[in-house]
């Protein structure tokens, strides 16, 4: 892909693991070119599927990381819910969509989705020592509950 400003030019490539809900197969990179094309106010972004154990089907977790001074809102999660539904398919859209302060990747700045896969779906894992900020990982554990999460967030709104 070439930015239409910048000319810069971006390799869409292979990713940790494949997103499948209900049966659709699609990689994280899909998603990615959505939101680095219409939304410049998120810095960063991760894209993995939970499955726990106990779920019949996979969902799609989305993590953005905001530029500093934007804001994460509940408009802005619509806006890209939206734009992905429109510019990919409804079943690309992700069932949950998370600010995050830190986007874990490698040394050589890689996004590593696989473990912050492993660690919403419920395993505790090990750090690999290619992880340029380990530490990160910690955060995504708390997704491993996301209905109470959820249920946490609707309480603190009323």
């Amino acid at each position: 892909m070439i930015h239409p400003k910048t000319k810069q030019i971006l390799f869409l490539g292979r990713a940790d693991g494949v997103l499948n809900p209900s049966g659709v197969r699609f990689g994280s990179a899909e998603v990615y070119s959505v939101i680095e094309k219409h939304f410049p106010q998120i810095a960063d972004s991760i894209c993995v599927g939970q499955r726990r154990p106990t779920d019949n089907d996979e969902a799609v977790m989305l993590f953005l990381m905001m530029r500093p001074g934007q804001k994460f809102s509940q408009p802005l999660v619509n806006d890209v819910r939206d734009k992905i539904g429109n510019e990919l398919s409804k079943r690309h859209v992700p069932k949950y969509v998370f600010e995050t302060p830190e986007i874990p990747t490698t040394v050589n700045l890689k996004k590593v989705e696989l473990p912050v896969k492993q660690i919403v779906s419920g395993n505790t894992i090990k750090p690999s020592g290619t992880l340029l900020n380990p530490d990160s990982l910690k955060y995504y554990y708390q997704f491993a509950k996301v209905e109470e999460l959820m249920r946490q967030q609707i309480k603190s709104k009323l």
